[in-house]
C-alpha cells in the first residue's frame, strides 16, 4: 500500500470518527496548533474538524531535535493535504509557521490554509443489476447519500455508500452479490470528480427452514408466533434482529441465539436455526418510588413468567405508602400474536385516605388488549367495582359493572430523557343501572403530553380533560370524581383539594375536569437540570360555572440511576398562597 493511498484512507476514517473521538486529557504540556484561514474567511464545511484530527501534533515531543523537527513538518504537510483532498479540495496553499520550545513552553506550529476551488461531482455512474434493482432499500440509500452531480466532492460520503451497498448486499439476502465497480476517479486540473458504482446482486435468496431448539417448556406454537418473518419470505438481517428482540421482550428466555445457515445456491435459501435459553420460572418483584402525593411509596410481589406452556403469566403485588396500601393479583393470556394481542385478568383492594376522601376499593375486571397496525393500543374493559367511600359527610356505598374502551400511544426518541416525544389517550366508560348497577353515568377521560426541544432545553407541555353524563354527582364513588392538584395535577395545591365544594366548604369532586401545564427546563450538566413552569385548571361540575387555579413554580431534575426525580417549589396565584413542595419520579412519558 503507498503511503499516499494510506494518507487518503486515514483522512476519510478520520472525517467518518472525528464527532465521536474522546477529547485528550493529559497534565503533562503539549505542542500547540493553530489553524487559520486565508485572508481569515469562513472555514468550508467539516474543514476545520478533520486537519485538527488528523494533525495530532499530541503525538510528537514536546521539544524535538533538528531531524524530527523536519519530519514533524512533513508529516504536518502530508496530514493536511489528505485531509483537505478528503473533502475535496485538491490545490491548497498551506504556510506553516513554526515557534521553537524554550524553558516554559512546547513547540507551536501555526497553519494558515488557503483551500483554493473545490473539487466538484460532474458525473454519477450508479448502477443496480439483478434483483436489487427493483429492491427499494438499495434506491432509497443511493438517494440519502448525499452524493449529488455539481456538489463538492467528500470522500467519506463515497466510502459511506460503498459500504452501505456492500452491507445491503449482506443484509438482504443477496449471497451472490457484489460490488464489480467501484472507482473514484478525479482530475486535479478540471477540479471534477466522476463515481463509478456498479452493483451486480444476483438473486435475492428466502428464508428456508427456520428450526427452534432448546427450551421446549414453551409450546412450539407459541415460540413460532413470536417470528417476523416465515419460510420463503425474501431475507431479511433486520428481520432476524426484530425476532430476536421479540423473544427477548416476551420475557420467557434469558437468551436467544439466531444463526444463519450457509446459503443454498440450488433453493435460493437461508436456513435459520434459533436457540433458547429459559429464564427463572419465579421472580420476586420490587420497586421504591416517592411523591408528595402519596409520600414514600414501597412494592412487593412475586410473577411467575410461565405458569403452562402456552405462555400464561400471573402475579401478585402489594403496594405500601401513607395514602394507599393495597394488594393486587393479575393474569395475563397471550392471544395468537402475543407481541400486539393479549387477555389481562386483574382484581385488587385498595384502602385510600387522602385529605378529601377516604375510600376502600374492590375490584375485578377483563382487559383485552391489541396493538393496532397505527402503533395505537386499543383496551375493551369491563370491570365490577365496589367501593365504600366518604366524601366530606357523605358515607355510601356502590357497587359497579363498567365497561371501557381506551385508546392510547406513546412516542418518544429516548425512554428515560426524550427530547422529541407524545403520548395521547382517551378512555370512555359507563355504568347503568339496568345492567346490576347501584349509578348510572358515562364519562370521557383524555390525556395528552407533548415534548419537544427549544434553545438546548426541552419544552413540556400537558393537558387532561374529563366529562360526565350523571345525574348528580353524589351518586358517583370518589374514585369515579373528578379532582385537581397535586404533583401531576396543578402543583402548587395539595393532592386532590381542588373541586367543588358542599355547603360546609369541604372538597367533593366534580363531573368535569380541565388541567393544562407549560414547563420548561435546561440541562445544566450531563445529569441535572433547572425547570420554570406554570400550571393551571380545576374539576367543576357546569362548563358555564368553573373557576380555573393558576399556579407557577421552579425546580430542579436529576436523572438518577432509577428514573428521573424532580423536586418543585410552586404557589397558587390568585390566593398568595405559600410555597408548596412537590416531589415526584417515574419517566417523562
Amino acid at each position: 500500500m503507498s503511503s499516499r493511498y494510506s494518507l487518503a484512507t486515514l483522512a476519510v476514517l478520520a472525517i467518518l470518527t472525528a464527532s465521536a473521538m474522546p477529547g485528550r486529557v493529559s497534565a503533562d504540556p503539549v505542542p500547540e496548533l493553530t489553524l487559520k484561514t486565508a485572508g481569515d474567511r469562513e472555514w468550508p464545511e467539516g474543514v476545520e474538524a478533520n486537519l485538527r484530527t488528523l494533525i495530532d501534533l499530541s503525538r510528537y515531543p514536546c521539544r524535538p531535535g533538528p531531524g524530527q523537527k523536519a519530519l514533524i513538518q512533513r508529516q504536518v504537510r502530508d496530514n493536511s493535504r489528505a485531509a483537505l483532498q478528503a473533502l475535496g479540495f485538491y490545490q491548497p496553499v498551506l504556510t506553516p509557521q513554526w515557534r521553537d520550545a524554550d524553558d516554559e513552553r512546547c513547540f507551536a506550529l501555526t497553519l494558515t490554509v488557503d483551500p483554493g476551488e473545490p473539487t466538484r461531482i460532474s458525473a454519477l455512474d450508479i448502477t443496480l443489476n439483478g434483483d436489487a434493482a427493483d429492491d427499494p432499500a438499495f434506491q432509497r440509500t443511493i438517494d440519502n447519500a448525499g452524493l449529488e452531480q455539481g456538489q463538492r466532492l467528500r470522500h467519506d460520503r463515497y466510502s459511506r455508500l460503498k459500504q452501505s451497498l456492500q452491507q445491503l448486499l449482506i443484509n438482504r439476502g443477496y449471497a451472490e452479490g457484489a460490488l464489480t465497480r467501484h472507482r473514484l476517479e478525479v482530475d486535479r486540473d478540471r477540479r471534477e470528480a466522476r463515481v463509478v458504482l456498479h452493483v451486480d446482486s444476483g438473486p435475492r435468496y428466502r428464508f428456508g427452514e427456520i428450526t427452534l431448539t432448546g427450551d421446549d417448556q414453551i409450546n412450539e406454537r407459541l415460540r413460532r408466533a413470536y417470528l417476523q418473518f416465515d419460510s420463503g419470505e425474501p431475507f431479511s438481517n433486520d428481520k432476524l434482529l426484530a425476532t430476536q428482540q421479540a423473544y427477548l421482550g416476551a420475557g420467557y428466555f434469558s437468551a436467544v441465539r439466531l444463526d444463519r445457515g450457509e446459503p443454498d445456491a440450488d433453493s435460493q435459501t437461508i436456513d435459520v436455526s434459533i436457540h433458547f435459553n429459559p429464564r427463572n420460572e419465579w421472580a420476586l418483584l420490587a420497586g421504591v418510588g416517592v411523591s408528595t402525593d402519596t409520600g414514600p411509596r414501597l412494592r412487593l410481589g412475586v410473577e411467575n413468567r410461565r405458569v403452562n406452556a402456552a405462555g400464561h403469566t400471573a402475579r401478585v403485588e402489594t403496594e405500601l405508602s401513607s395514602v394507599r396500601q393495597g394488594v393486587g393479583a393479575g393474569y395475563t393470556i397471550p392471544l395468537r400474536d402475543p407481541i400486539n394481542e393479549k387477555i389481562e385478568l386483574r382484581t385488587r383492594y385498595v384502602n385510600e385516605e387522602t385529605d378529601t376522601s377516604d375510600s376502600e376499593i374492590f375490584s375485578t375486571s377483563a382487559d383485552y388488549i391489541i396493538k393496532l397496525d397505527s402503533d395505537w393500543v386499543a383496551t375493551t374493559s369491563l370491570e365490577y367495582l365496589r367501593e365504600t367511600y366518604t366524601v366530606a359527610d357523605q358515607l355510601d356505598q356502590v357497587g359497579l359493572v363498567i365497561p371501557g374502551f381506551q385508546l392510547s400511544r406513546v412516542e418518544y426518541d429516548d425512554p428515560i430523557y426524550p427530547r422529541f416525544g407524545w403520548r395521547l389517550g382517551g378512555k370512555v366508560s359507563g355504568a347503568h343501572k339496568a345492567l346490576a348497577s347501584s349509578a348510572s353515568f358515562t364519562q370521557f377521560d383524555g390525556w395528552s403530553k407533548l415534548i419537544f426541544p427549544l434553545f438546548g432545553g426541552r419544552v413540556i407541555t400537558r393537558g387532561e380533560v374529563g366529562y360526565t353524563e350523571v345525574s348528580d354527582v353524589t351518586e358517583l364513588p370518589a374514585s369515579i370524581r373528578f379532582f385537581a392538584g397535586g404533583d401531576a395535577s396543578v402543583r402548587g395545591f395539595a393532592y386532590e383539594s381542588l373541586g367543588p365544594l358542599d355547603n360546609d366548604g369541604e372538597v367533593i369532586g366534580g363531573r368535569h375536569l380541565l388541567v393544562g401545564s407549560l414547563e420548561y427546563d435546561h440541562p445544566i450538566s450531563e445529569q441535572w437540570s433547572l425547570a420554570v413552569f406554570t400550571d393551571a385548571g380545576n374539576a367543576f361540575n357546569n362548563f358555564d360555572d368553573y373557576e380555573i387555579r393558576h399556579s407557577a413554580g421552579f425546580g430542579v431534575r436529576w436523572r438518577s440511576p432509577l428514573g428521573p426525580i424532580r423536586v418543585d417549589f410552586a404557589r397558587g396565584i390568585e390566593e398568595g398562597r405559600e410555597w408548596r413542595l412537590h416531589l415526584s419520579m417515574g419517566p417523562d412519558l
